[in-house]
């Protein structure tokens, strides 16, 4: 096997560790959920986030007795789901990292429905790290388009 093949197989095996993030990605997507329920009426009903994510109401339950465990939310039948303080930090970061990945993909030309659905789909999936460099690359190119903006005014 060539050099070329025994890296690229390395290179897959690095990349699918990632999968065993996939339980952290799925709390991530309920905290998501729960976070914009309850911008929205001030409490997740179990049956919402079900919808929203497109999971049966017991698999769910499951997901926040864990989240509850975990100390990100709590739950009080028949009266929904809330964040906890550590929960809706978490949500914050999320939003962020999504609003960031949405813009820049609107700034290159993707339309906007389009680059909603992809932010959701990255948002869990880039390290902090290649966020800061997109965001620096994204900051350049807006400095750089304004300069150039205010150049050809003059």
């Amino acid at each position: 096997m060539s050099q070329i093949h025994e890296a690229r197989i390395e290179l897959l095996r690095r990349a699918h560790e990632g999968r065993k993030k996939l339980s952290s990605i799925s709390e991530e997507d309920y905290i998501e959920a729960i976070y914009e329920i309850e911008k929205a009426y001030g409490f997740a009903r179990l049956v919402d986030i079900a919808r929203i994510l497109g999971v049966k109401p017991p698999t769910a339950a499951n997901m926040i007795k864990k989240l509850e465990k975990k100390g990100l939310v709590t739950y009080m039948r028949y009266r929904g789901v809330r964040l906890t303080d550590s929960g809706r930090e978490i949500a914050e970061r999320i939003s962020e990292v999504h609003e960031f990945i949405r813009s820049l993909l609107i700034s290159l030309g993707v339309d906007e429905e389009r680059a909603n659905i992809e932010a959701e789909l990255i948002e869990h999936f880039l390290s902090r790290e290649t966020l800061e460099k997109l965001r620096q690359l994204y900051d350049r190119c807006i400095v750089e388009s304004n300069v150039g903006s205010a150049m050809e005014k003059v």
